[in-house]
């Protein structure tokens, strides 16, 4: 008998284990009104799971109809038992069920979770798991024996509808490694350096052990807007090429993301795509020019990145003279570069790194100071959510000089419509972690420098709607106190209920009288997406007053 591969085995025994027959009876299915109770978020979720998911695995090109994965809606009791499902996909669409899967939902019963609590009450939770559905491949093909210094390993990583990191990486045998940054890194352009040959050498033995030779070579769904993986396994001129394109809604085996983030790891990819001492050491090696507008530009990308958290790396940056004053962001060859490097430091909370660039001249023009550079500081400041950030961009400027409270307004949605409006009205939660947002502290020190805090942006936009959307609870009762009307309307006409994400903030304007006329449908799509996010308060409240 051939011996089975690692993955071949690990995969018989998930085979196994779900034929297994189930002897409790299934779990049932949730009612409407079973969906509707506390909706914790992954990471929650996460850390009260007392189990492993399971795995499904698939005999090769024998799994019909659908996307691959098992979406499940959950409804836990307040001792964290598993009382019955729901089978929407994450398109809220129905999902069809096979042997496979009807194994894994009768199993789910026995899954165990931390209780969930909320105000010190343990409660009942409606949460979602996603289980991996793979594809076993056809036939057993071994991976070529060749010698290590004949092996190439090479990972290409593109774009997407968004900032996704695009660049290349090869690994040769011999540790041979080269690093080519396209688009959405901090560190661009062809770099080559070396990686321990014996790291190459583990590499390979996962892709034998993983049977990754015996992998289909496309995993491609059909859906737009994502960013697409090739791995490319050269072994002494023998090739297995691998597309990845959202391949785990394909049945592409879970192995293969491990192997893709493998070849990260033994390339450094990570140096390079958050700005590292390790590159600044590299860079100097290839002699860069580190007062240059591309040194410029390498800074600010550092600092606009918010998964780049290096500040010794970027201190020494600016220590090696990247231009800081009297600098303008360019094009960069890949995407354009909005803030300055002190704006993209106060928008992402680099507080460490202020005073140097501060110091360097980054509020300065000609020598002197720059009123527009210190209004700039102070929205980026605003944005950040973070009040000390704010106190510091209204000091910055030095001398008695500070920044404006009102600014010129633009709607997104009519570009003509402007007008002057205050600050305050910069306040964003997006990208700022739960433990930066300081929205309430922020109001109420502009309110104190003299902002309106009632006004509104040229879209209609208010505070209250920008509150709503953070799902500050705190901020919309203190703008409810100040009164401010729940149903004022904003951006196309909608009250802050049409902004929120939040079940306590839409309890609150609900109470607070919010006209559900002004709502599309009169709130009927309300109600719907209230359902949706198991708002169980909300949709009680909603009955109660026949809404």
């Amino acid at each position: 008998m051939r011996a089975l591969s690692v993955l071949g085995f690990s995969l018989w025994i998930s085979q196994l284990l779900l034929a297994t027959p189930v002897l409790a009876a299934d779990l049932s299915t949730c009612g409407k009104a079973q969906l509707l109770a506390y909706s914790p978020d992954e990471k929650e979720v996460v850390t009260h799971r007392q189990f492993s998911l399971p795995l499904i695995s698939y005999p090769f090109a024998q799994k019909q109809n659908g996307n691959w994965g098992l979406f499940l809606t959950l409804r836990v009791d307040e001792h964290g038992q598993v009382v019955c499902y729901g089978l929407k996909d994450d398109f809220d669409k129905d999902q069809q069920l096979n042997g496979e899967r009807r194994a894994v939902i009768a199993r789910a019963k026995y899954w165990r979770y931390t209780p969930f609590v909320r105000n010190g009450k343990a409660v009942a939770a409606i949460l979602s798991e996603q289980i991996y559905e793979q594809e076993l491949p056809e036939a057993h093909l071994p991976l070529p024996q060749v010698p290590l210094n004949e092996v190439h390993i090479s990972l290409t990583r593109s774009g997407c509808f968004g900032s996704c990191p695009s660049y290349k990486i090869d690994v040769y045998g011999d540790g041979r490694a080269v690093y080519e940054g396209r688009r959405f890194v901090d560190v661009d352009g062809e770099h080559s350096y070396q990686v321990p040959p014996n790291e190459v050498r583990d590499l390979v033995e996962t892709l034998r052990a993983t049977d990754i030779w015996s992998f289909r070579t496309a995993y491609r769904a059909s859906i737009t807007d994502n960013p697409n993986y090739t791995l490319v396994i050269d072994m002494g001129g023998q090739k297995h090429i691998l597309d990845d394109y959202v391949g785990d809604r394909v049945g592409m085996p879970a192995a293969v993301t491990k192997i893709e983030e493998e070849v990260d790891k033994v390339a450094r990819s990570e140096m390079w795509l958050h700005l590292s001492l390790g590159a600044i050491d590299r860079l100097k090696i290839e002699q860069f020019d580190f007062k240059s507008q591309a040194s410029a530009d390498l800074l600010v990308r550092a600092l606009a990145n918010e998964y780049s958290r290096d500040d010794s790396a970027v201190l020494s940056l600016i220590k090696l003279g990247a231009p800081v004053a009297d600098v303008k962001p360019s094009e960069s060859g890949f995407y354009k570069l909005h803030d300055s490097a002190l704006e993209a430091a106060f928008r992402n909370h680099r507080t460490g790194l202020i005073d140097a660039l501060v110091a360097g001249g980054a509020l300065m023009t000609a020598g002197k100071p720059d009123q527009e550079k210190i209004d700039s500081a102070f929205h980026a400041a605003i944005s950040s959510g973070r009040l000390a950030l704010v106190e510091k961009a209204w000091e910055a400027g030095g001398g008695g000089i500070h920044p404006a409270l009102t600014f010129d307004d633009v709607s997104d949605s009519d570009k003509a419509a402007h007008k002057e409006v205050p600050v305050v009205l910069l306040l964003s939660r997006a990208g700022n972690g739960e433990g930066y947002w300081q929205g309430l502290d922020i109001v109420k020190w502009l309110k104190a420098q003299g902002c309106d805090i009632k006004a509104s942006a040229a879209d209609g936009t208010t505070l209250l709607h920008i509150a709503a959307k953070a799902g500050d609870v705190g901020l919309v009762r203190y703008l409810l106190d100040q009164g401010m009307d729940a149903s004022t309307p904003g951006e196309y006409g909608l009250p802050a209920l049409g902004s929120t994400y939040s079940e306590d903030v839409a309890l609150m304007l609900l109470e607070a009288g919010t006209s559900m006329s002004r709502m599309d449908d009169s709130g009927h799509q309300f109600r719907h997406f209230a359902e949706s996010n198991h708002w169980q308060r909300v949709v009680d409240w909603l009955i109660a007053h026949d809404l």
